[in-house]
């Protein structure tokens, strides 16, 4: 009886110690990789019942007019748009002064505050 007392006991700290290492799997499962357009929110909001037309025209430069750069950036991701925080609008903005960036980019991100994210690397695509 003893034995099988021990026995169990080592089986609940083994299965503890797994349960304690997934944990950092499920931390990393907060980032996504995403591939689409960048666009400004103001014209964004502008365009937002012909976005998908309008993304194909949208140019860098207007990106970053300054009116447009205040307003803050998202990804246009399969018919979805996807907002970045403010942080992460500053990031893409200094990217898109970069003169081989393009509007076309992969992203990682994670989700931050309400239905924002926050970008962790970008490039283009």
């Amino acid at each position: 009886m003893k034995q099988v007392m021990t026995l169990l006991a080592v089986m609940i700290l083994l299965s503890n110690a797994i349960i304690a290492a997934e944990k950092p799997k499920e931390a990393l499962s907060n980032t996504m990789t995403l591939s689409g357009t960048i666009i400004d929110n103001l014209c964004a909001k502008a365009h937002k019942t012909s976005i998908e037309s309008f993304i194909k025209t949208h140019t860098k430069e207007c990106a970053l007019m300054p009116d447009c750069a205040a307003s803050g950036y998202s990804l246009y991701h399969y018919g979805a748009l996807i907002p970045f925080d403010n942080e992460s609008s500053q990031k893409i903005e200094q990217f898109l002064k970069i003169k081989d960036s393009s509007l076309n980019v992969t992203v990682v991100v994670e989700k931050a505050a309400g239905d924002t994210y926050s970008l962790i690397s970008i490039r283009n695509q």
